[in-house]
């Protein structure tokens, strides 16, 4: 989201609700990785909170 710390962690935690109860749908295991991808979304949006609450989101590039 790179907006803050608190909204990268909203939406990573619902992208990965939505990614758990994707894979749990899945009939056909062929789906599977097409299912799992919210869950790496989901996975990447809480790296990125934690980038941001270690100070990583405040350098001179992206105030720019």
């Amino acid at each position: 989201m790179c907006w803050s710390a608190t909204a990268d962690l909203v939406a990573g935690t619902g992208i990965t609700v939505v990614g758990a109860v994707c894979v749990a749908r899945v009939r056909h295991l062929r789906d599977l990785p097409l299912a799992a991808l919210p869950l790496l979304l989901g996975l990447h949006q809480g790296i990125e909170s934690v980038v941001w609450r270690t100070g990583g989101g405040t350098g001179p590039a992206t105030l720019a």
